[in-house]
């Protein structure tokens, strides 16, 4: 458990303004992925970090703050993004590939093992992904943890393009429904360390 959570609970701003420090080029990071500006960027990290003070007597003890905070400002980049309309078309090709391609190059080249600390978001993913069937499994798995290309899993398996869709879409849709909404988002950002 985050002791900080706790504190964040209480009041705590020296902890707070620690949370801001230990967080802020991330999800800086992370934003411009969806906004490609950076003052809009500044803005929306801004509100995500207002939005969990302003919720903080509502944390769960065992929150991961920067799982909260991701997701709170994925949904902000993609409500700014709809309600100005800018680059309606680009909000369409942030598909899961390039979203894990931008997150690997950008958002988690700075110590994945912090975010990954939390065993219960390294256990809730992995009872998802033993619920799958073992083939889509499989396929699942050389696509996130083996970074195969669609093409390269279907050559090898012997299997058409549209069939790896299949199996990728049909894991992605009960991996959804198995994990909490707090995880989701890491479905798209990580390949998995099992």
């Amino acid at each position: 458990m985050d002791f900080r959570v706790k504190e964040l609970q209480k009041g705590n701003e020296q902890v707070f303004e620690q949370v801001v420090h230990d967080y802020w080029p991330r999800l800086f990071k992370f934003a411009l992925i969806y906004t490609q500006n950076n003052e809009v960027s500044q803005e929306l990290v801004q509100d995500a970090f207002l939005s969990l003070w302003n919720s903080r007597k509502n944390l769960k003890d065992d929150s991961s703050l920067i799982t909260y905070l991701m997701v709170i400002l994925r949904n902000k980049c993609l409500n700014y993004l709809e309600q100005t309309n800018i680059k309606k078309s680009y909000i369409e090709e942030l598909d899961d590939d390039f979203i894990y391609q931008k997150a690997n190059q950008y958002v988690l080249q700075d110590d994945v093992s912090k975010i990954l600390e939390a065993d219960d978001l390294h256990n809730a993913i992995e009872r998802a992904l033993n619920k799958l069937p073992e083939k889509t499994r499989e396929i699942f798995l050389m696509s996130r943890y083996d970074g195969l290309k669609n093409q390269e899993i279907a050559d090898i398996k012997d299997l058409s393009v549209k069939t790896v869709e299949f199996h990728i879409t049909k894991a992605l849709h009960q991996l959804k429904e198995n994990l909490p909404q707090e995880y989701w988002v890491w479905i798209l950002l990580l390949r998995f360390i099992l």
